[in-house]
């Protein structure tokens, strides 16, 4: 239990090593938070830093979810801790507890540590988004719509090899989802349903 409580812990003080911030900080002084779309991905930081900032983000935010993964699996864990340490580590990005809980939305975490748990699941979740995209012509919503499905195919791929459906694994997998899509309750609100934000008083 010891060990497992400190796999879990240092995957969420892994996440909390928010990539864009810190790189956005270094190079501009700038919280990244305060521009553009607000978010500290890859896309809002190449925006500010150019395509070098994007794909540092993109494979530091990705990295330290397979990471969290990989380090859980090296403890000896049970199956069930790897899930739970790559949840922590997307916990920590979205919920930094150094930056007051306000971080990013934890899309490429996930990815990272899929790339590891679940490579057929993510795979087939980005073929969908790319079927969805061509259809669309929007990335994130594209995105949102492609991991909203990827519970269902985990669960048939589950029934077809003949594994119990609510195991722990699948569902913390539901937990991750979820935890992604409330990152993303923004872009939710605003590509799903027309939300706009408020304007700034002048």
């Amino acid at each position: 239990m010891i060990q497992q409580a400190t796999v879990l812990v240092g995957a969420y003080l892994l996440g909390c090593c928010n990539t864009g911030y810190y790189l956005v900080r270094l190079w501009t002084g700038t919280d990244i938070r305060t521009m553009a779309s607000g978010g500290t991905g890859s896309r809002n930081v190449g925006r500010a830093l150019g395509a070098k900032g994007f794909l540092c983000t993109l494979i530091g935010d990705a990295g330290k979810g397979a990471l969290a993964v990989w380090l859980a699996r090296q403890a000896g864990s049970a199956d069930w801790v790897a899930m739970a340490a790559l949840l922590a580590a997307v916990a920590g990005h979205v919920f930094p507890v150094q930056l007051g809980f306000r971080g990013g939305k934890g899309f490429a975490t996930l990815a990272g540590g899929l790339a590891l748990l679940a490579p057929a699941l993510l795979l087939t979740g980005f073929g969908l988004s790319l079927v969805f995209l061509a259809l669309l012509r929007r990335s994130t919503k594209s995105g949102l719509l492609a991991l909203c499905c990827t519970p269902a195919i985990a669960a048939i791929w589950r029934l077809r090899d003949g594994l119990a459906l609510f195991s722990a694994d699948f569902i913390l997998y539901l937990l991750l989802v979820v935890l992604v899509l409330f990152g993303h309750r923004d872009n939710i609100r605003r590509d799903f349903f027309g939300w706009q934000p408020a304007a700034a008083p002048e």
